[in-house]
C-alpha cells in the first residue's frame, strides 16, 4: 500500500507468514482479561466495534480528541486539542481536522527547569481520548486518510501500550510521506501490552520554516494484518463539546453543551439524552432531557443551555442508547466570573507549559508566575562562556502570557566553580548545591542578571530553600549554617540592588512556619538583606487552622528583631483528585503530592481558601500554587501535582474557589481585623473563624467554624451587607457557619465596621 513504509512492510509479512504456515495460534499470546493492577483512566467502553476509535472521522466534532506533543523539561505536555475541526474539504462525510503549521503557527511550550525548554511543537499528533483493552500480543492496524498542502510532508502514527499504570509506557512510532491528495496510510503492530491509546498527524521537524495545511480523517485502529473499510465505531455516533478550552463558561453568560449526533445507517435514528448533574457542593440538580433526531447519513449539532444556577463547577453524566447499547459520558465542567485586576495576592510556582493555560490560569485571578531559569550553570556552563539564551526564551515567554514574573536565584554556584567535592555528581542541581569557590563570581552574576531583566522583573527571590532540603542548596548536611545562609546572602543583596535599586528582595530560607530553623535566620539578623522574607507554607494533610500559632510566632519574632518586615509564600499548595489517574489507585512510589491527597477536591478547595485567608491576615502578601502541570493525554501522573487543573485543562474545585477568593479580595487586600459573633454563635462551642479585609472600596469578611455547623438562626445581615458562598454565589435564609468559608461583603462599611457589626440582631 502506498505510504506505508519498508519497516512496517516486513513486520506486514513477518505476521503473515507466521499465520499461513501455523494458523492463528502462531501469534504471540497472553491472556488479555482484565488484571489486578492499576490501570489508566479514563478507559473506553468494550464493545463489538471493528474500529476501536470514537469520532473517528470528526463528524461529531471535537469530542474524544486531544493532542500529543513533545515533553517540556520537566514540564507538561500540549494541553488540549491543537487544531480545528472543519467543514468541507473531507474524505468522506463533511468534517475533518486540520492542523497548520509552520512560522508563527506551531505551537510552543515552555518550562523553566531542569534544564530550561522551550519546544517548537513541530509534531502536535492527534490523540484519541481514552484507553482501549486489546489481546496483547495480537497485531492492530492502525489507519488514516491523510492530505497536506504541501507535497513530500511527513507523518507519524504512534502506539502507545501500558499494562500496569504504574510502569512504563511503551511507544512505537512509524512515519509515512505524504501528498497533496487525499490517500490511505496505515501501520500494523503487534500489542505490547493489554491496553493501547494512539496517535496520528503531522511531523515537521525536517521542515521546520514551512507553511503547511495538514487534514486527517477516517481514523480506524482495529485488530487484524491489514487495514479494513473504513466504518466509524458504531453506525449512530454522538458527541459533546463546550467549545472551550477547559470547558469554563464565564459567569452570566450562557452555558450551551453543543451536541453533535452523526447517522451513518440507511434508516433515521431517534434518541433521548439524559444528564444527571451536580453542583459544586455535591447536591444534585434537576436532570435535563434532550431528544435528537437524525436522518439517515446525515449529521446533525443541537444546542443545548444548561440551567446552570451560578458559579462553580458541575459534575455530569449524560446517557443514552443507541443500536440497543446503552452508553454513558462523564462531563466536568466550571462557570467563573473572570479575574478583571493585572495584579492580584495569588501566583503559580513555574510557569504553566502553554500560553492558554496561563491564560485560563489568569482568568482565576493567578497572576504572578515564579520563574526559575536565571541560573548562573545555565547561563556560563564553562568558565567564560556565557549565553543568556535559556533565561532570555523563558522570560520571553512569561511576557506573551501578561503575567507578573519572580525572578529566583535557585543554587549558589555552577558545576565548574562549586566547593564540591569531586565524588559530587554534575547532574541536576548536585554541585551547584554547593556555594562557590570565588562569591564574587556569583555576584557579578547576579549582578548582570537584575541588570539585563529588569525591564521584566523588579521582584528577585535568592536560592530555594537553603539549608533545610537534604542536597539542593547549601545543605546543612555538607555543614552549611544560617550564618553561611546570611553571608552569601549580603553579597547578593548588594549586588541586586546596585543593578535595580528599586527592585524588591526576596530571602530567608523558604521553610515551613512550623521550623524553628526559619527563627535562626531571623535572629541572625537575616532579614537587613532583604524586602521581604519567604515561607514554603505547604498545607498537606495539615487544617490551615494550624498554621495561625507558627506564623504569629513569626510575626513577634521579627518585632522583636528590627521590625516586620512583609512575606511571600514562594511555594504552597493543596493537593486531591477526584478522578483518578488509574484504577484501583494506588499511590507511585516517589511521587511528591500524590502523597498528601486530601480526600476530596472540594475539602482541598476550602481547605486553600482558608489557608490562603489566614495567611493573608499574618503578614503574607502572595500566595504562589506549586504547580500548574498538564502531562501528556491519557497519563495524568504530573496532573496530580497541578492544584487547579485536571487533564486537558478541566478545573479541579480548587480552580473555581480561588477564582471566587480573588474576585472578592482584589488586586491588594488590607487586612484589618479578626471578626465579631453574635453572643449564641460565639457560646456554640466551635472554633468560629473570620477575617476582614479593606479591597480598595469595598470591606470583605470570610467566616468560617471548622469541624462544626453553627447555624446563625434569627440573626440578620446588616443592612448594605451581602453573603455569598464559597464560590461566590449569592446567599438568602439563615446563614450556617460551617467547614465552608462565607463571604460578606459591603459597598457602604469600612473593614473594621464590617467586623464588628456585620450582623443587625433577631429577625
Amino acid at each position: 500500500m502506498s505510504g506505508v513504509p519498508a519497516d512496517c512492510l516486513s513486520l506486514r509479512c513477518v505476521l503473515l507468514l507466521m499465520v499461513a504456515l501455523c494458523g492463528p495460534e502462531a501469534m504471540p499470546e497472553e491472556e488479555s482479561h482484565a488484571s489486578e493492577h492499576p490501570r489508566f483512566e479514563p478507559r473506553i467502553e468494550a464493545g463489538a466495534c471493528k474500529n476501536l476509535l470514537r469520532n473517528a472521522s470528526f463528524e461529531c466534532g471535537d469530542d474524544a480528541w486531544s493532542t500529543l506533543g513533545a515533553p517540556t523539561g520537566w514540564g507538561g505536555d500540549l494541553s488540549g486539542l491543537y487544531g480545528r475541526v472543519a467543514s468541507g474539504n473531507a474524505w468522506g462525510g463533511t468534517n475533518c481536522l486540520v492542523i497548520e503549521l509552520g512560522p508563527g503557527k506551531t505551537p510552543q511550550t515552555c518550562f523553566d527547569v531542569w534544564v530550561p525548554a522551550r519546544v517548537t511543537q513541530h509534531a502536535p499528533l492527534a490523540a484519541n481520548v481514552g484507553w482501549m483493552a486489546v489481546p496483547r500480543g495480537q497485531p492492530l492496524t492502525l489507519s488514516a486518510y491523510l492530505r497536506s498542502s504541501v507535497p513530500g510532508t511527513k507523518a507519524r502514527f504512534l502506539f502507545r501500550f501500558a499494562g500496569d499504570a504504574l510502569g512504563r509506557v511503551q511507544e512505537t512510532a512509524s512515519e509515512v510521506v505524504v501528498t497533496t491528495e487525499w490517500q490511505r496510510y496505515s501501520i500494523t503492530q503487534v500489542a505490547l501490552d493489554e491496553d493501547v491509546c494512539i496517535a496520528v498527524g503531522p511531523d515537521m521537524t525536517s521542515m521546520p520554516s514551512v507553511d503547511a495545511v495538514f487534514r486527517i480523517d477516517a481514523v480506524q485502529l482495529e485488530t487484524g494484518l491489514e487495514a479494513t473499510g473504513f466504518e466509524t465505531r458504531e453506525p449512530l455516533e454522538l458527541g459533546f463539546s463546550t467549545s472551550r478550552y477547559g470547558n469554563v463558561y464565564e459567569a452570566g453568560e450562557p452555558s450551551i453543551l453543543t451536541v453533535y449526533a452523526h447517522n451513518r445507517g440507511d434508516e433515521e435514528a431517534i434518541t433521548s439524552l439524559n444528564l444527571e448533574w451536580e453542583d459544586y457542593f455535591g447536591a444534585p440538580l434537576e436532570p435535563q432531557t434532550l431528544s435528537i433526531r437524525v436522518p439517515a447519513g446525515a449529521r446533525v449539532e443541537e444546542a443545548w443551555t444548561l440551567p446552570v444556577p451560578g458559579n462553580g463547577l458541575y459534575r455530569a453524566r449524560i446517557t443514552w442508547s443507541a443500536g440497543g447499547i446503552e452508553h454513558s459520558r462523564p462531563l466536568k465542567f466550571a462557570v467563573i466570573e473572570t479575574y478583571q485586576h493585572d495584579d492580584s495576592p495569588f501566583g503559580l510556582n513555574h510557569p504553566a507549559t502553554t500560553t492558554r493555560m496561563s491564560e485560563l490560569l489568569s482568568r482565576a485571578g493567578l497572576r504572578w508566575v515564579r520563574n526559575w531559569s536565571v541560573n548562573w550553570q545555565w547561563v556560563e556552563p564553562e568558565p567564560g562562556k556565557v549565553s543568556w539564551d535559556l533565561p532570555d526564551t523563558q522570560l520571553e515567554f512569561a511576557a506573551t502570557t501578561g503575567l507578573k514574573t519572580l525572578v529566583v536565584f535557585p543554587n549558589p554556584s555552577t558545576n565548574w566553580a562549586s566547593t564540591a567535592r569531586d565524588s559530587v555528581s554534575g547532574a541536576l542541581w548536585h554541585r551547584m548545591a554547593y556555594a562557590p569557590k570565588e562569591p564574587g563570581l556569583l555576584f557579578e552574576f547576579i549582578g548582570a542578571a537584575t541588570k539585563r531583566y529588569s525591564d521584566k522583573c523588579n521582584y528577585w527571590e535568592f536560592l530555594n530553600e537553603p539549608l533545610w532540603v537534604p542536597d539542593f542548596c547549601l545543605p546543612q548536611s555538607a555543614g552549611y549554617t544560617v550564618p553561611d545562609y546570611v553571608s552569601v546572602l549580603e553579597g547578593a543583596s548588594k549586588a541586586i540592588r546596585a543593578a535595580d535599586p528599586d527592585g524588591r528582595i526576596i530571602a530567608g530560607l523558604s521553610i515551613d512556619p512550623k521550623s524553628p530553623l526559619g527563627d535562626e535566620f531571623i535572629a541572625a539578623g537575616g532579614l537587613q538583606w532583604c524586602d521581604i522574607l519567604n515561607l514554603h507554607p505547604y498545607g498537606g494533610l495539615t487544617i490551615p487552622e494550624d498554621f495561625i500559632k507558627d506564623l504569629e510566632r513569626i510575626q513577634n519574632l521579627m518585632d522583636a528583631n528590627g521590625g516586620p518586615k512583609p512575606i511571600w509564600a514562594t511555594e504552597t499548595g493543596y493537593y486531591a483528585v477526584d478522578d483518578k489517574p488509574w484504577m484501583p489507585w494506588v499511590v507511585p512510589e516517589g511521587h511528591f503530592s500524590a502523597g498528601l491527597l486530601l480526600q476530596s477536591e472540594r475539602v482541598a478547595a476550602e481547605y486553600l481558601v482558608r489557608h490562603a485567608v489566614i495567611h493573608l491576615a499574618h503578614g503574607v502578601e502572595k500566595l504562589f500554587y506549586h504547580e500548574p502541570l498538564d502531562g501528556p493525554v491519557n497519563i495524568g501522573r504530573l496532573d496530580i501535582e497541578n492544584p487547579f487543573l485536571s487533564e486537558e485543562g478541566v478545573p479541579k474545585k480548587t480552580f473555581v474557589a480561588l477564582s471566587a477568593l480573588a474576585n472578592r479580595l482584589g488586586p491588594a487586600p488590607r487586612y484589618v481585623c479578626p471578626a465579631s459573633f453574635p453572643n449564641a454563635a460565639a457560646q456554640s462551642g466551635a472554633s468560629l473563624v473570620g477575617y476582614a479585609f479593606q479591597c480598595e472600596a469595598k470591606a470583605v469578611l470570610v467566616l468560617w467554624s471548622p469541624g462544626r455547623e453553627v447555624s446563625l438562626e434569627g440573626i440578620v445581615l446588616e443592612q448594605g451587607v451581602i453573603a455569598l458562598d464559597v464560590v461566590g454565589n449569592a446567599l438568602s435564609g439563615m446563614l450556617v457557619l460551617t467547614d465552608s468559608p462565607l463571604y460578606l461583603v459591603s459597598n457602604s462599611l469600612t473593614a473594621k465596621e464590617l467586623a464588628e457589626g456585620w450582623y443587625a440582631g433577631a429577625e
